[in-house]
């Protein structure tokens, strides 16, 4: 995933033409490729239009493309007006918003007066539904690297086995390239263990790791038949339950895979209908709260990501948030 911050519209047109070219390489046709044109555009001039600028995050899956677009501006008051044709509130024709929800395969809108707004669209490369096993309402994430830095020295996975999902981050020790070194290792080497029980993932990641510098990693298992979280952490990965009205941070000891791990030990949490699975790097500040956005925790878990990513994220270091529901779709 990488960022454009859209300030201008040669941010626009940067932003366009990366989008287009991350299409091209999943084999997007000319048709295709031209309707993403098009959303990337609108989401980009929307952005400095109405929200004073902000940034248009791109992620690719295995057959679609996913474009995020994130303000701080005044928000929507009144979202449903937003989204209909015609409707302007900068003197345009009124038709970004409903074109890249005709376009988009999937399309959604969070905003707060005063709190800004997150527009997510995802299109398909054959303008079906996307095939991503983990892409929808289950599991969404957002990875960034640090500002100046070409490579993210964070990383995350998941396995997805029946109702039971497994969420796997890591935080490569600094950041660039030799970080991005041992992120890609240690995301190499949870492909090969991802079956194994979550505290074993973390000992074979460990040993993985020990050539390269070493990071924090993270695994969490959700399995929706029980209603609990096993949560293995090493380092400076945080994680959290939300749901119900509370949040239920998780223990990660401290150490470094690769390096120093005097304990690796699984804890079980509880988590009930409609709570949410957060997990983070320590590029975001562990104050965040979903309590200032009614409703959020009911979006798709990506937007949520990108929310939480778009407020609490610290601008210095890499930064990665994932979501997932603890229920299964």
């Amino acid at each position: 995933m990488f960022e454009v911050m859209v300030n201008d519209s040669s941010a626009v047109a940067e932003a366009r033409r990366r989008a287009v070219a991350a299409a091209e390489a999943l084999g997007f046709d000319e048709v295709r490729a031209g309707q993403l044109a098009i959303v990337a555009t609108e989401l980009g001039t929307n952005l400095i239009k109405h929200g004073g600028g902000g940034r248009l995050l791109v992620g690719c899956g295995s057959d679609h493309v996913e474009l995020l677009a994130l303000d701080k501006g005044p928000g929507m008051a009144d979202l449903a007006a937003c989204l209909a044709d015609g409707y302007s509130s900068a003197g345009t024709a009124g038709n970004g918003l409903g074109a890249v929800r005709r376009l988009a395969q999937s399309f959604h809108v969070a905003s707060w007066p005063g709190k800004g707004a997150a527009v997510l669209a995802c299109l398909s490369r054959s303008g079906g539904p996307a095939r991503e096993p983990d892409h929808g309402e289950a599991l969404g994430g957002v990875s960034i690297a640090k500002p100046g830095e070409r490579a993210c020295g964070d990383a995350w996975a998941a396995h997805v086995e029946g109702r039971v999902r497994t969420v796997f981050m890591v935080d490569g020790l600094g950041h660039g390239t030799e970080a991005a070194v041992a992120a890609n290792e240690a995301v190499a080497q949870f492909q090969r263990s991802r079956h194994e029980p979550p505290a074993q993932i973390v000992q074979a990641v460990h040993q993985a790791l020990r050539h390269t510098r070493g990071g924090a990693v993270a695994v969490a298992r959700i399995d929706p038949a029980s209603a609990t979280v096993s949560f293995v952490g090493l380092g400076n990965i945080a994680a959290a339950v939300v749901g119900g009205g509370t949040v239920r941070r998780m223990v990660s000891h401290n150490g470094t895979a690769g390096h120093n791990a005097r304990k690796i030990q699984a804890f079980d949490y509880p988590c009930g209908p409609g709570a949410l699975l957060v997990m983070h790097s320590d590029g975001l500040s562990s104050g965040w709260s979903l309590d200032a956005y009614p409703g959020l925790q009911r979006m798709p878990p990506l937007l949520v990501a990108g929310v939480l990513y778009r407020d609490f994220a610290r601008g210095r270091d890499d930064a990665t948030v994932v979501v997932a529901r603890t229920e299964a779709p």
